[in-house]
């Protein structure tokens, strides 16, 4: 995967919203400039969805996002491993083929 190449990801609304906030606490809680860059991007990217609810992240927002996944960044922890395990298997998908 090339640093511009995009991943599309579809999540119901509830799932994204909860994704797009934990980016956002993680975002305030972080101390160094590189870090709130890094998910600053991530953060922009989960806000540009498509009609259909879908969004694209490179691999660095890929990255930023999984920095996101601490369960002090989540409303609880359950949301926290159903959301982050559907990004993880629509990056498997993605990885072995099946959108690219």
């Amino acid at each position: 995967m090339t640093g511009q190449e995009h991943i599309r990801f579809t999540l119901d609304d509830g799932a994204r919203e909860s994704l797009y906030y934990a980016v956002a606490a993680a975002r305030r809680a972080c101390t160094s400039e590189q870090a709130s860059e890094g998910l600053w991007g991530a953060w922009k990217a989960l806000e540009s969805t498509d009609p259909n609810g879908s969004f694209a992240l490179t691999s660095r927002e890929l990255y930023w996002v999984g920095k996101a996944s601490r369960p002090e960044f989540w409303r609880d922890e359950q949301t926290m491993t159903r959301v982050m395990g559907l990004v993880q298997q629509q990056f498997n998908a993605w990885s072995l083929g099946a959108s690219k």
